[in-house]
């Protein structure tokens, strides 16, 4: 059985193997992204983590494309607190990137065997991320996929205060973010557990979108779970579109003093978080140690880090629960302002209708009705459906809610809503919003 076959059968790559220069000692997990095995480099003798990306991901050529440019980035980027990554390249139709291997476990595992953990060691190994942040972002790179499983926390050595955390994986969910390539079933690669508002709704991300996942990081490893627990992923979407940041409470450990900390970092505007990972890692610190930060808040983000111009979110509507779909009734997320505004513009036209237009004939033939065309009603249709009905129509689409990377197959997927609702009349050529999500899930 050739490399590439093992991969798409699942058992990966066997111990003693060779692969591309590498010889596989054993497998160190599993992810969104591909399989990572600690081997042994032949030619520099020495042991690496070598990551082998998903076969779903490599066959897309954009994502070859853009792998190769991002690969080239990232391993420009040297730091104590990131991963250094050695180099990528391909063999076999398989794409590989080696990284240096880091003895430990990841944040997600500790947490899981130890449970939440205290204050000042939450904060500090959070401190280490984010200089580590601070440096992808001063070379123009977003991570867009912080969590506690891309946080390597290594062994403490010899005169070590403690464990120190290392940051892994930055630049390879970007590079998936821009292909549509991704898995048969439209998956999403990652978690929305730690997903700024503005990645979720796919509008334009910076530095300040990885200060919101830390801030999330921080939250889970001072309380042992997610910020929004036991909820399904389009419930968690719309959680942190909207609702505020939960407390962490009286947690043992004083977790409660970096309360502040994460409801900063986990603001919905990115103008109101810290402006950079390293303010938001010194600010933990010094609150988990009584003391008061010294040194001035500044961004250090440039090119696609640097700080994004400021855009109004969309509006998403409340997941509802799983009833019948003949009982289901739309819920939609009523704003105060917008009938509010809706009054005061029909107000003023009225009143300048009465001062300015001449005075009407009697006449008792109808009003015209207004030309263009009607949207239809496509809540509970697939997405294909929705789409070619609108094209039918002379009317074009957009989808929102499928994720930042979007949907492979539109039928997977159904309308949850439409904007402009059903039976407002446009003009032809418009643009109608469609809101979608999983059947069943609306």
């Amino acid at each position: 059985m050739s490399v590439e076959e093992s991969i798409r059968g699942g058992s990966g790559l066997s111990r003693g193997s060779e692969f591309a220069g590498f010889r596989i000692e054993r497998t160190l997990g599993h992810g969104g992204m591909g399989i990572v095995y600690l081997a042994r480099e032949v030619r520099l003798d020495r042991d690496v983590a070598l990551k082998v990306i998903r076969t779903e991901l490599a066959e897309d050529e954009r994502f070859r494309a853009r792998f190769r440019e991002e690969s080239r980035t990232a391993a420009s980027i040297e730091h104590s607190r990131v991963v250094t990554v050695f180099g990528a390249g391909e063999r076999d139709g398989l794409l590989f990137v080696a990284m240096r291997y880091v003895p430990g476990r990841d944040l997600g595992r500790l947490i899981s065997a130890r449970g939440a953990l205290p204050a000042d060691d939450a904060a500090s190994l959070v401190a280490d991320v984010a200089e580590g942040l601070d440096a992808v972002h001063a070379a123009g790179l977003v991570h867009r996929d912080v969590k506690p499983a891309n946080v390597l926390v290594g062994e403490p050595g010899a005169g070590d205060d403690g464990p120190t955390a290392y940051l892994t994986d930055f630049g390879l969910a970007k590079i998936a973010a821009s292909t549509t390539g991704l898995t048969a079933t439209g998956e999403v690669i990652g978690t929305v557990d730690y997903m700024a508002p503005e990645q979720i709704e796919g509008r334009r991300v910076d530095a300040r979108t990885d200060v919101y996942a830390l801030g999330c990081v921080l939250f889970h490893a001072v309380t042992g779970d997610v910020p929004y627990p036991e909820r399904e992923s389009s419930s968690k979407m719309w959680a942190h579109l909207n609702e505020p940041p939960p407390s962490v409470g009286s947690e043992d450990g004083g977790g409660a003093v970096l309360d502040p900390m994460i409801r900063r970092a986990m603001a919905k505007d990115p103008a109101d978080r810290f402006p950079s990972a390293g303010d938001l890692g010194r600010a933990a610190v010094a609150a988990a140690r009584g003391e008061a930060v010294t040194e001035p808040e500044h961004p250090v983000g440039t090119g696609e880090a640097a700080p994004a111009a400021e855009t109004v979110p969309l509006e998403v509507t409340r997941p509802t629960e799983r009833v019948p779909r003949r009982r289901r009734k739309r819920r939609r997320l009523r704003r105060i302002l917008i009938p509010l505004l809706a009054l005061m513009i029909a107000a003023a036209i009225t009143f300048a209708a009465l001062i300015a237009v001449p005075k009407l004939t009697d006449s008792d033939s109808p009003a015209p009705r207004p030309s263009g065309i009607t949207v239809p009603s496509l809540t509970g249709q697939p997405l294909d459906v929705a789409e070619q009905r609108l094209d039918d129509l002379g009317l074009h689409s957009t989808e929102e809610g499928g994720g930042i990377f979007g949907v492979l197959i539109p039928s997977d997927w159904e309308v949850c809503a439409t904007s402009p609702a059903a039976d407002s009349t446009v003009r032809r050529g418009s643009t109608v919003r469609l809101l979608i999500d999983r059947p069943e899930a609306c």
